[in-house]
């Protein structure tokens, strides 16, 4: 089960274009490995909607038959809020 370290994208995941570039990035990491995707948010500061949204929509698209887990997002209201508000969580 890969898990995907987000502070390697940034402390601070504002943009759909960034997170378009982030699934490339990711999906180069998964490619072929088995069981499910752990998204680990530690050391995030910021995420917003709309790299949320691009993000986790990507993921999902690529591996619809994967399910998506969250670390690091207890620490963080507005993180588990934002992956709330565009239905990740």
């Amino acid at each position: 089960m890969p898990t995907i370290e987000m502070k390697k994208f940034g402390k601070v995941l504002n943009s759909r274009p960034a997170a378009k570039e982030a699934v490339l990035r990711v999906k180069q990491i998964i490619n072929g490995t088995e069981g499910n995707i752990t998204i680990d948010f530690c050391d995030v500061d910021i995420l917003t909607p709309s790299y949320a949204d691009e993000f986790v929509k990507g993921l999902k698209g690529i591996y619809p038959n994967k399910k998506i887990d969250f670390q690091g997002i207890e620490q963080n209201e507005i993180i588990k809020e934002t992956l709330k508000a565009v239905n990740a969580i």
